[in-house]
């Protein structure tokens, strides 16, 4: 039902397009050659993006050896900073190892010390009056 409606409209719009088509003059279109200046100017225009995109490319090339550079030193930096972590902790192997009460006591001896036999000790919890002053003799 709806297209019978519309064929009317259908053949007005051809009747349409057939006498424009008849009105149209057809013209012969010429060779489009580019003239002698006008490849020059595309030769130009290609050498100036080949130059373009040259100096693109080695200027990646430079940044990318750079970068490379820098890997490299941050790779050295990072195993020198492991070899330093290692000394350190060597190191404090070490200190803990001659710190000890054991270690400490011997290397006393060795310089001399004795040890005592009755042990005084100090409170400075406590603040002194002058005439609580307490003289601990040391025996020889």
């Amino acid at each position: 039902m709806a297209l019978s409606v519309l064929s009317p409209a259908f053949e007005r719009s051809k009747k349409l397009a057939i006498e424009k088509s008849s009105n149209a003059i057809l013209k012969l279109v010429p060779e489009l050659r580019p003239t002698s200046r006008e490849q020059a100017t595309d030769r130009l225009f290609y050498s100036i993006v080949g130059a373009i995109l040259s100096l693109g490319l080695l200027g990646l090339l430079g940044i990318n050896i750079l970068l490379e550079n820098d890997a490299v030193r941050v790779r050295e930096l990072k195993i020198e900073a492991i070899m330093v972590n290692e000394e350190r902790e060597e190191a404090l192997r070490q200190v803990a190892l001659l710190s000890t009460s054991e270690s400490l006591a011997e290397r006393a001896l060795s310089l001399g010390m004795i040890p005592s036999s009755s042990p005084t000790f100090l409170d400075i919890s406590i603040p002194f009056a002058p005439e609580q002053e307490k003289v601990v003799k040391a025996k020889p």
